[in-house]
């Protein structure tokens, strides 16, 4: 059937698409140009980068943005989690539990101290719903007693949260890595939501490699991207979602001065690296769509970022560390709007630039550094992703 030439008129087709649920309207999009292009206009989950959601990682507790527009008032609100989670970690310091990342209205959390590989849970915050994930297969025996408190604060690094456009598909990825002598993996591990165990995916170009997570993993439309360090030079490796082939992309851009100045952010539905400088400037560079040649998009001058994502529409979010006597008291997130004299030129082959007298915002303060993440709300089930668990 050629859905494109039914005799409905468009705002009828609308109507209609828009009453189908979330991970229906998802899958139809498969159907047709002109379904995918009505659901990915008019639906909000199609939409999600214009809410910000921010986990502080000190307290594991998410706060969003409820507005992001250039007449935002700066208020947010807590984001409730289920009280099994929330009634547990509120109030630790430095909690376990972490945030791996957000997609469509998903959370995907990490709780370290649990298990090797850490327990890996999804939350659906709207409808107070979770579905435990089947645990990472690791050949080493967990022993709480003596590993609880010495290896558990990396886990959530190792892992990235995805949805493939196309497919319709959740996946949830954990990159090759050494997460300390005990555990190590040589090759990915990748867990389709429905499906009952992981599946071990050949590393390719990046086995033998060395990963550095410090530089985090971000998905971006179809693919998930890590950084890989060999002989000196360091090269971003991605995963295709789709066909789960991986695939060396391309060398990193402008002149980090060491592997703890740079890490992966996502802008505007492209790949970016956030590169800090000796000079206190803050470039981002950003891949093209053949995933050929970086640009620099972005120079924040005294500025910081969030990580991983700091992009918000027309919103450019910055980072603000709070110390007394030498000692970290908190974090400040601020928003920066296009203003005469605070941003330059629209023209793509200028980098907009964020000034140093620029100020921004206030929008959120938090307590820990925290992770920001695009987010809407949504009343997807997860009901529907249940499946016996394997252990292997």
């Amino acid at each position: 059937m050629d859905a494109g030439r039914w005799e409905l008129p468009t705002d009828v087709v609308v109507e209609i698409l828009l009453r189908l649920p979330p991970i229906s309207r998802r899958r139809v999009r498969l159907v047709c140009s002109l379904w995918r292009d009505i659901i990915d206009k008019h639906t909000t989950e199609m939409q999600s980068r214009v809410t910000a959601l921010h986990w502080d990682t000190w307290v594991a507790v998410a706060h969003v943005v409820d507005d992001l527009s250039k007449s935002s008032t700066g208020s947010h609100t807590e984001l409730w989690l289920p009280d099994s989670v929330a009634a547990d970690f509120r109030f630790r310091n430095n909690s376990s539990l972490q945030l791996i990342g957000t997609c469509n209205g998903l959370l995907c959390l990490c709780d370290n101290k649990e298990a090797p590989g850490g327990a890996v849970t999804l939350f659906n915050p709207v409808i107070d719903e979770e579905l435990p994930l089947p645990p990472l297969p690791c050949t080493r025996p967990y022993i709480p007693s003596v590993e609880r408190y010495a290896f558990w604060e990396d886990w959530h690094e190792a892992y990235s949260f995805a949805y493939h456009p196309t497919s319709g598909q959740y996946k949830v990825v954990h990159v090759p890595c050494s997460i300390n002598k005990a555990y190590k993996f040589d090759a990915l591990q990748v867990l389709t939501l429905g499906e009952a165990s992981w599946r071990e995916v050949p590393a390719g170009p990046a086995e033998g490699a060395s990963c550095n997570l410090g530089a985090g993993i971000v998905s971006v439309d179809g693919a998930t991207y890590w950084v890989i360090e060999s002989a000196g030079a360091s090269w971003v490796v991605s995963l295709d979602l789709e066909n789960e082939a991986v695939t060396r992309v391309k060398g990193l851009p402008g002149h980090p001065a060491g592997p703890e100045h740079y890490h992966l952010t996502e802008v505007h539905g492209r790949l970016g690296v956030v590169v800090h400088g000796v000079s206190r400037t803050t470039e981002v560079w950003v891949l093209d769509e053949g995933r050929r040649k970086w640009s620099c998009q972005y120079s924040l001058t005294r500025h910081n970022v969030p990580r991983p994502h700091f992009v918000f529409g027309e919103c450019i979010l910055t980072l603000e560390e709070s110390l007394i006597r030498g000692y970290y008291t908190g974090s400040l997130i601020r928003g920066h709007y296009r203003q005469t004299g605070v941003w330059s030129s629209s023209n793509k082959a200028v980098p907009v630039r964020v000034s140093h007298r620029a100020h921004g915002r206030p929008l959120v303060i938090t307590r820990g550094r925290g992770r920001t993440f695009p987010y809407v709300k949504t009343m997807e089930p997860l009901s529907i992703y249940n499946a016996p668990i394997v252990n292997r």
